[in-house]
């Protein structure tokens, strides 16, 4: 849990929600000052509090990719 400034710089916290994958913001990007601020995702239909669902099953099939997860959905 992020609780100030200081732990949002240490974990290079980007907002809340952050949504990581085994560790790691899918989401991230280069250049984002970490802070304990409101964050903004940009979806398909514009700016947003949170991925869209198309974006956060895109994310979790390039996580189970890079992991070698080979197993079908269900």
């Amino acid at each position: 849990m992020v609780t100030d400034q200081a732990g949002a710089e240490r974990s290079a916290f980007a907002g809340s929600p952050t949504i990581l994958i085994d560790g790691r913001d899918p989401f991230a990007e280069p250049g984002t000052t970490p802070s304990l601020s409101c964050r903004i995702y940009r979806t398909p239909q514009g700016p947003a509090g949170a991925p869209g669902p198309d974006q956060l099953r895109r994310a979790l099939r390039e996580a189970a990719h890079t992991a070698g997860w080979t197993g079908g959905a269900r």
